[in-house]
């Protein structure tokens, strides 16, 4: 694994959110959010753990009611 030791547990609240362990979220989600295809988290880079994490930030960011 070449992720950082923040990385990791980010990653697993994100798969524990969406009710799936690490690798299941990774597969399923890895297209979406890096452009490849991953199967664990094992397979994912420093840089792609950077774009998944920033991406998600931002999508996050959508649902949410500023008041504008």
């Amino acid at each position: 694994m070449c992720l950082n030791s923040i990385q990791v547990p980010i990653f697993k609240k994100f798969s524990k959110a969406m009710n799936l362990d690490v690798d299941s979220y990774i597969y399923e989600y890895s297209l979406e959010f890096i452009g490849v295809r991953r199967n664990a988290l094992e397979e994912l880079s420093e840089q792609e753990g950077d774009v998944w994490i920033n991406k998600a930030y931002v999508d996050s960011l959508k649902d949410v009611d500023l008041g504008c």
